[in-house]
């Protein structure tokens, strides 16, 4: 019986490893190798072939095995699957015996392959060695096979190809039909290239240049200067901390010690990548810095010192040892388990770990390869010779420190003798003069008694020295005796504490290293039970990852050398470019953090369980390029020229071999990249999660750039380099903090394993259980809830406001804003204060501003009468007119919209001298509305209703009237404006909203925080809906009593959402 499709390898498998397995051919016959022995292998043979016994002494591994059966008989009977006992076994669920059982699918496959005669691909051998063994079929999956460089593929349309990379993804996509979008407008790519390569946003300075710079290499050169910015390293050093398992704390349970010198390896990778060391450099250095430098670790370069940092990497799993939680021997073992488990992720790309206790189920992983890789660890990570992480540190004191901190330490010693002798002279001295309080008869014997040594006392001594307290005279408590003498020798002491202070302060670094010797054997464990040691094996790479009978095992060096040199070897092995695993493992990371997504998107998973790549020959060539030396496919040299040709890049100091940076610019530089994320109908179908790359994803930031770009925007952002990490607190509401509100970038965080910042995990920022292959990016109620209400974004939005208030609007945000400037006008922008004279007829006003503000009033001048205004004055409760008709004092409010404004208030003149002051309310619209005169008297100004249009002004002028006699006045207004139905929509009080000098407008300060927020102009609509919300904002909280200063309120209410909006949130 034929079968169009095959269900992958195994029930129970995740979807990931069935859409992983390639679907048989159509009519293609199912044979045991290719389509049996996988399901067998994950369910059966654990106790049919793969151990030493065999459960009822049947073996699965072969077909003629089955067919011969074990003590129940033959469980094959070719052509008769119903008579067959596998399958009769299968169905009724009595194999296996565990819960897990044979999916119907699968079982399906066997009863087909058994109905159509149960073929073989090949001649099954005679004999099998113990085991499971590797298959043809096994060794020929992908990622086994040797990395060898693909010809660049033809595309149709070679003009859109900027690099070799686009010609790949457009060969993909030819196949579907389907092209890249056109390049993304220069603000995204700005904005893309920027938080790619620094994780910060540009600054509007970067973005006015930027886009101002017509030259054509403008892109390239923006590229530059990324990837010389010392904040790469920061960026790209979270990534690869991530996959090390980077953590302050030990992990181990509830107390979770700090690692107090770890900061050390987390400096180290971001000077490394800011340098860009070579990647076989960088990964031998993490995996055997200890072995390139010479025992004793004494008087160290700084080189050396980097060398040694770079073992942080093995000391990054969680380790129970560090406080004694837990079995000894079995937290020993599982941390050396779980350090192999972030190697073989980061690396290997396999899920290594599977095969502790058996043969790997899915992938080509024996249990003795496990603990072969595990005898390349163990040298450094000897559960036998273990060493507790506070032990597993070096001083970094060199001689000459030493002898520096002894000389000043004898100096000290001489200075604290002298302060000791003048202590006891005053202790003596306070007891001679207290002892004089006590009968003449006693004082004898007092004294012996407090001269001896209390272990050598008689009791009646005790008894003598209980009874008499005051005579126990110390250092302590000489003050109480001797003020004077105390405070001296507080001065003393203090001299002695700053010439100790001299001292270098010791400090540690934190090593992985070896005890040199020769190295224990390592044992495979029977079911992974270090209780249960079986035969030694010897240190090797895993078989898989060479060629059938190539395996490389690693050479046993002599005891007397320092180290085993395992490690050094095996780092030099897999980095040496022909390793068929790591590079494309590394090459794939790369991808994965440009574009969202990996090439395999399981990025610490490239065997079964993981997906297959979208872009095999992609991957390959980009694993050639970064690491350099694998052999070069078949094709013309005209092909190899050209692909040369593409992928060249004209900036020759990212062309050195093995480099990151390069690999950065051949991404970023190609069209794939620089598309744009837009959503083509056309594409929608054939490339709906955008794994053929037809649009640039648009990804969310990660939790540390969410916090990083709120403090960049805010103004706050400390970007100091390196150092230790910033504390984290717990508060009452059990919420985790950084202490002090540092503003450091979230990088330098301390990283607490039980006090994940709350913000960040929020954001999905991984807590370092083992290590992290990938974030997630979730979007939950928390992060909103973190975002509406979290005590950060509300700080940042607050000082984001203050910033704009402080900011001054460029010529751009004037010109966009003034359309708006009346219609958003404060309300403290309302009023404005001058003075000036009514024409004769009283219909029309020359105004002009009064200049100078004393800070509580505005006046002609610093000093009374001015020489053209007099004594013109105008407060918020009044004023003074001036010295005559043609200099009144006017208060001027202008109408934000239209409407029907009812004015009251009282105009009062409180002196008996002089004859009054004259109050006019005049329109620009409708002329004079209103006079009164007042004489030492109050009269109401009120009743008055006055059509406005927007721009109309009422005038509120005072006057001398005939004398310049005691002019001073009060006149406080209060205006509501309603609409045509009569409703009250906004009111004004004189005496509230005076004030000095104004800032920005309204509609300025949303211009500003809009280009601070989002890096970009605000649009029109968005201008007038920011500008909207903040008068809205401010009017109700003024209705709701609040007296603070409601703009600055309102407009931090609208900074929080622009901390909280998609734009700020992610980038396309």
């Amino acid at each position: 019986m034929l079968v169009s499709t095959v269900v992958a390898l195994a029930g129970g498998l995740s979807s990931r490893a069935e859409a992983a397995e390639p679907a048989a051919a159509p009519n293609q016959p199912i044979t045991f190798e290719q389509h049996v022995r996988p399901i067998l292998k994950v369910f059966c043979l654990d106790c049919h072939g793969g151990g030493e016994k065999l459960e009822g002494k049947l073996d699965l591994r072969l077909k003629r095995f089955i067919a011969t059966g074990g003590e129940s008989g033959a469980a094959l009977l070719a052509g008769k699957p119903g008579d067959s006992l596998i399958i009769k076994r299968l169905k009724s669920g009595e194999m296996p015996p565990t819960e897990k059982k044979v999916p119907a699918e699968q079982i399906a496959i066997i009863e087909q392959w058994i109905a159509s005669g149960a073929a073989t691909s090949r001649e099954e051998p005679e004999t099998l060695a113990p085991g499971l063994g590797i298959t043809a079929e096994e060794r020929a999956y992908w990622f086994y096979q040797p990395i060898r460089r693909p010809v660049t593929p033809a595309v149709k349309q070679p003009t859109r190809m900027r690099s070799a990379v686009d010609a790949f993804v457009l060969a993909k996509l030819g196949e579907k039909g389907l092209d890249i979008n056109d390049e993304a407008d220069r603000f995204t790519l700005l904005k893309r290239a920027t938080f790619d390569l620094i994780g910060l946003p540009p600054t509007p300075e970067e973005t006015e240049q930027f886009l101002a710079d017509a030259a054509p290499d403008a892109y390239e050169r923006l590229l530059d200067r990324l990837l010389a910015s010392p904040h790469y390293g920061e960026r790209w050093g979270r990534h690869w901390l991530d996959v090390a398992g980077y953590a302050d704390s030990e992990g181990d349970g509830s107390v979770d010690t700090i690692r107090p010198y770890i900061y050390k390896f987390r400096d180290y990778v971001i000077r490394s990548l800011n340098a860009d060391k070579p990647l076989d450099q960088f990964l031998i250095e993490q995996l055997a810095g200890d072995e390139l430098v010479t025992p004793p670790y004494a008087n160290m370069t700084p080189e050396q010192i980097e060398l040694l940092a770079a073992t942080g990497f093995l000391r990054m799993a969680a380790d129970p040892t560090a406080s004694g939680q837990g079995d000894p021997d079995t937290s020993r073992n599982q941390v050396v388990a779980d350090t192999i488990k972030i190697v073989s992720s980061s690396l290997l790309g396999l899920s290594v770990g599977c095969a502790q206790c058996h043969d790997h189920r899915y992938d080509p992983i024996p249990q003795a390869d496990y603990f072969q890789l595990r005898a390349i660890f163990q040298p450094a990570l000897d559960p036998q010779g273990w060493v507790i992480p506070r032990d597993r540190v070096i001083s970094l004191y060199t001689d000459e420190d030493r002898a520096k901190s002894a000389a000043i330490e004898a100096d000290a010693a001489k200075l604290q003798a002298d302060v000791n002798t003048k202590r006891q002279k005053f202790i003596d001295e306070a007891f001679d003069k207290e002892i004089e309080k006590h009968p003449a008869e006693l004082r004898d014997a007092l004294r012996t008694a407090f001269k001896t040594a209390g272990d050598k006392r008689t009791d009646e001594e005790k008894k003598l020295v209980a009874n008499t307290p005051s005579l126990n005279i110390t250092g302590g408590n000489l003050y109480q005796y001797n003020m004077g003498a105390a405070d001296e020798l507080k001065k003393d002491d203090a001299v002695v504490a700053a010439k100790r202070a001299e001292k270098k302060v010791e400090d540690f670094i934190s090593v992985l290293k070896e005890p040199g010797g020769d190295p224990r054997p390592t044992h495979l464990f029977h079911r992974g039970d270090h209780r249960s040691p079986k035969e030694v094996v010897k240190p090797a790479d895993l078989t898989i990852a060479a060629s059938d009978g190539q395996r490389f095992q690693i050479e046993e060096k002599a005891a007397t050398l320092p180290s085993s040199g395992r490690r050094l070897a095996w780092a030099k092995h897999i980095t040496n470019g022909s390793h068929p695993l790591v590079g494309r493992v590394l090459a794939n990371r790369i991808w994965l953090h440009h574009f969202g997504r990996g090439i395999v998107d399981t990025p610490g998973e490239f065997g079964l369980l993981g997906t297959r790549p979208t872009h095999p020959e992609l991957l390959d060539w980009l694993a050639c390029e970064l690491l350099g030396s694998a052999e070069r496919g078949a094709g013309s040299a005209e092909q190899k020229t050209a692909a040369a040709d593409i992928s060249a890049t004209p900036h020759s100091e990212f062309r050195a071999p093995r480099s990151l940076k390069r690999q950065h610019r051949q991404l970023m530089s190609s069209a794939v990249y620089r598309q744009s994320s837009r959503r083509a109908a056309s594409a929608n179908s054939m490339d709906m999660d955008g794994s053929l790359y037809s649009r640039f994803p648009v990804r969310r930031l990660e939790a540390e750039i969410v916090r990083d770009r709120s403090l960049a925007i805010a103004g706050r952002l400390n970007n100091t380099l390196f150092g230790q990490p910033v504390e984290v607190m717990e508060d009452f509401a059990g919420q985790v903090h950084v202490k002090d509100d540092s503003p450091r970038r979230s990088l330098y965080i301390q990283a607490r394993r039980t006090k994940p910042v709350s913000l960040l995990a929020a954001f999905d920022a991984p807590v370092m259980t083992l290590n992290c292959d990938r974030r997630p990016s979730s979007t939950v109620a928390p992060q909103s809830l973190m975002l509406m209400n979290g005590d950060f974004l509300l700080a940042q939005a607050d000082h984001l406001a203050k910033r704009v208030r402080a900011e001054a609007p460029t010529e751009s945000d004037r010109s966009l804003t003034e359309p708006l400037a009346l219609r958003y006008a404060s309300h403290a922008a309302s009023w404005q204060y001058g003075h000036g004279f009514a024409e004769a007829n009283g219909q029309q006003v020359q105004f002009n501003p009064l200049p100078h503000f004393t800070g509580s009033a505005w006046q002609g001048g610093a000093v009374l009468p001015d020489p053209t205004t007099g004594y013109s004055i105008l407060h918020a409760a009044g004023g003074h007119a001036g010295n005559d008709q043609q200099h009144a004092t006017i208060r001027r409010w202008t109408a934000p919209r239209e409407g029907i404004v009812t004015i009251t208030g009282q105009l009062k003149h409180p002196s008996e001298n002089g004859d009054g002051v004259r109050g006019r309310i005049i329109s620009s619209r409708s002329g004079l509305a209103g006079q009164w005169d007042a004489k030492t008297n109050e009269v109401a100004t009120s009743g008055l209703k006055i059509a406005v249009q927007p721009g109309d002004t009422l005038d509120f002028l005072t006057d001398c009237r005939e004398n310049v006699t005691s002019d001073s006045f009060e006149w406080r207004v209060r205006l509501e404006l309603a609409d045509s139905a009569g409703k009250v929509v906004e009111t004004w009080d004189s005496a509230a909203e005076f004030h000095g000098p104004l800032g920005t407008s309204l509609p300025q300060q949303v211009a500003i925080a809009w280009r601070l927020a989002y890096g970009r102009p605000a649009t029109s609509e968005e201008l007038e809906l920011g500008s909207r919300f903040v008068k809205e904002q401010t009017q109700l909280l003024g209705s709701l009593g609040q007296k603070d200063d409601l703009e600055l309120m309102a407009l931090t209410n609208l900074c929080q959402q622009l901390l909280s909006s998609n734009e700020f949130l992610y980038v396309d």
